[in-house]
């Protein structure tokens, strides 16, 4: 029962999220709930409104990461807007699939010279649908006078393992009077070069021993998560936690789009992903 609350949560608030993202700007749309109704009837709700009319500007590379058989969410919405030249990378097939294999895959790839563009926008492959221009990423990048930009969520789990670094986003947030959210690393544009520098320090906390996604919702339900990573954020697995803590280390050149320009995410209260 306790895990279907979640999942009714979600669905309950379709009806509302819909209304929302309809009348909003954001070039993209990554909350979960949506997957909860058949793909194409929210590939349609989405996407359908801008169908064969986007295209991907030159100065600006999509990329995706994963090892699926079927074609992923993301990649259908990028097609169906009218996108086709998107790059995806694909990590070796391991034992088990680890959230940091993602930084070690857009590392190899920007170290490998196979990137032509000024700008590179990163989009999880399972569950961000296509809404509007993606130009638009590159706009709110020179908006914020950064050279990294990243989504936001209102969840904060996770941040009790790194107290300091949530009052200071807090503080950054309330400064900029905007409301206060969370680091969020599904979607995420930025300069080439500065995006790989901020990804090989982020590699520098990947183990062998990394816990999988898994493993870390468990332990994070548990609340045993400090008392086995006593050295967090080492062995998280979480690309996401990890960017967090460098946040203040990169902090302005690598900023949070805490206002939601870039993608629309609102999960329901207390929703664990």
């Amino acid at each position: 029962m306790r895990r279907l609350i979640p999942k009714l949560r979600r669905f309950l608030s379709i009806p509302r999220s819909l209304r929302e993202v309809r009348f909003r700007p954001q070039p993209f749309v990554h909350s979960p709930q949506f997957l909860t109704l058949p793909l194409p009837l929210m590939l349609n709700q989405i996407s359908g409104p801008v169908r064969g009319i986007l295209r991907c500007p030159p100065e600006l590379a999509i990329v995706l990461v994963h090892n699926d058989l079927k074609m992923p969410v993301t990649e259908k919405s990028l097609r169906l807007v009218g996108i086709n030249n998107y790059v995806v990378l694909r990590p070796p097939t391991a034992r088990r699939f680890l959230n940091t294999h993602k930084l070690w895959a857009l590392v190899r790839w920007l170290r490998s010279g196979a990137c032509p563009t000024e700008y590179v926008l990163y989009l999880d492959s399972r569950d961000v649908f296509v809404r509007n221009d993606p130009s638009i990423a590159v706009q709110l990048l020179h908006r914020f006078r950064c050279d990294l930009l990243f989504s936001s969520e209102q969840e904060s789990y996770l941040y009790d393992c790194m107290p300091e670094v949530k009052a200071w986003t807090d503080g950054v947030a309330d400064s900029m009077k905007e409301p206060r959210r969370y680091l969020n690393s599904g979607v995420f544009v930025g300069r080439r070069t500065f995006l790989q520098e901020v990804l090989e320090t982020a590699l520098e906390y990947a183990t062998e021993d990394d816990l999988t996604h898994g493993q870390l919702v468990a332990a994070i339900r548990s609340g045993s998560l400090r008392a086995r990573l006593p050295r967090f954020p080492f062995g998280c697995g979480s690309d996401q936690a990890i960017l967090r803590v460098l946040h203040p280390r990169f902090f302005p050149r690598m900023q949070l789009d805490y206002g939601g320009r870039l993608a629309w995410r609102n999960l329901p209260k207390e929703d664990l992903p």
